[in-house]
């Protein structure tokens, strides 16, 4: 499995450039297609506002919609000019929409889905990861704030749990891990289960070598933070360029109201996530 075509979200926000460097980085590197997707909702002018009621609400709506296309086209521009010399490998799919769902049905053409970290320098219409990351069939690489760097040639950390997520997001995260300069396969685990889970990582790590990739299994106890937060700190204690993780294995309301690994990490993550759900 390799990946073939990338789709990268792209707008007006501060650190959409970033994410389409890595993007054309990533898209060098694994000689894929890069799609650039831009969708801008339309703000509708309420029809009982003095101002723009009556005869004027046809107005405001043209001014309105008028500017939201003048926004795609500058999220076009600015694509353009960042993807260079690469232009001839790259398309542009940008509309009117709401940009989760626009991205979302863009995927389709996709094999990779590359998107924003939410972060208070985001504009207030900038893509939820977790919409998207719900709607699509396809892996999604959520890049932090201001990341320019490409999450391969890095170690990468898969964190194992048991489930159906996990195991799709590893497979789906091949193409990346061949690529790291070594895999570490992580189950948080109490003392009840260590045994259990060390035959867990270890049969992720042969299957990862059977694929011609070197890895090492880890189990590591809980502590006194979050599963999320032994993650991070395992990561960014051998240098991860990329975490690999099941997004969402409860529903996302659940994980939202009471806490989740998938939350947080969407949340936090200084570096690069894959995430399938």
């Amino acid at each position: 499995m390799t990946f073939k075509t990338l789709l990268v979200a792209v707008d007006q926000g501060v650190d959409s450039d970033a994410r389409i460097r890595l993007a054309c980085d990533l898209a060098a590197g694994l000689d894929a297609h890069l799609i650039g997707a831009c969708g801008v909702a339309l703000s509708v002018p309420p029809a009982d506002d003095r101002y723009t009621g009556g005869a004027m609400f046809g107005e405001a709506f043209t001014l309105l919609r008028d500017l939201a296309e003048a926004e795609v086209r500058g999220a076009l521009t600015r694509f353009h000019e960042l993807v260079g010399s690469r232009r001839s490998r790259t398309e542009w799919r940008g509309r009117l929409g709401l940009p989760a769902d626009v991205v979302a049905h863009e995927a389709r053409a996709a094999d990779l889905v590359i998107l924003g970290r939410r972060s208070s320098r985001a504009p207030t219409h900038a893509i939820d990861p977790a919409d998207v990351l719900m709607a699509v069939g396809r892996p999604v690489l959520v890049v932090p704030p201001e990341r320019e760097r490409d999450p391969t040639g890095w170690p990468a950390v898969v964190a194992w749990k048991d489930s159906r997520e996990a195991q799709r997001a590893a497979a789906s995260a091949l193409p990346l891990l061949s690529r790291a300069s070594t895999v570490h396969v992580l189950e948080i685990a109490g003392e009840d289960t260590a045994e259990q889970a060390a035959v867990r990582t270890d049969d992720v790590v042969a299957w990862l070598g059977r694929h011609g990739i070197s890895a090492e299994a880890h189990v590591s106890p809980p502590g006194k933070t979050t599963a999320a937060r032994n993650i991070l700190g395992f990561a960014a204690s051998h240098q991860a360029g990329l975490i690999v993780c099941g997004g969402y294995g409860h529903a996302r309301l659940r994980e939202w109201a009471l806490g989740g690994v998938t939350s947080e990490l969407l949340a936090s993550a200084p570096v690069c996530v894959l995430l399938t759900h």
